[in-house]
């Protein structure tokens, strides 16, 4: 039985509701366990990946994969959706592409300026998940 890939790791702020949504979300469609979860804020980040600081992870989530490539935004999202079985990973390739993770970065940006606000609107303030845990 060939061997299951190594995990993609999604490093989040677990301080954000909007964040710990989104990563819930694809934890729950991970039905094959490719992806692992790390708040940034209980994350060994130079172990990790050297580099990371806690001021990166701050701005932007995070996706680092087995060999040491790394990817922030709204490239990070859809690289994590692109190991998801189904449309999502339909939608995680296509996203992964340069010229559209491009275009949906400003949007990204822009959501991640105002993740508390948009948060707090969605009512998303009061749950503090750790997905590292996951059995």
């Amino acid at each position: 039985m060939p061997t299951p890939p190594s995990p993609l790791t999604i490093v989040f702020d677990g301080d954000c509701g909007i964040c710990q949504a989104l990563a819930q979300a694809l934890a729950d469609r991970d039905t094959a366990r490719r992806l692992r979860f790390n708040a940034y804020q209980r994350t060994d980040l130079a172990a990790l990946s050297p580099g990371l600081t806690r001021e990166l992870a701050a701005q932007a989530v995070y996706a680092v994969a087995p060999d040491g490539t790394r990817w922030h935004g709204a490239r990070a999202v859809f690289e994590g959706l692109r190991r998801l079985p189904g449309g999502w990973g339909w939608m995680g390739r296509l996203g992964a592409l340069t010229p559209i993770s491009w275009l949906a970065e400003p949007f990204y940006r822009l959501v991640a300026r105002h993740r508390t606000r948009i948060s707090r609107w969605l009512g998303l303030t009061q749950c503090r998940l750790d997905l590292s845990q996951r059995s």
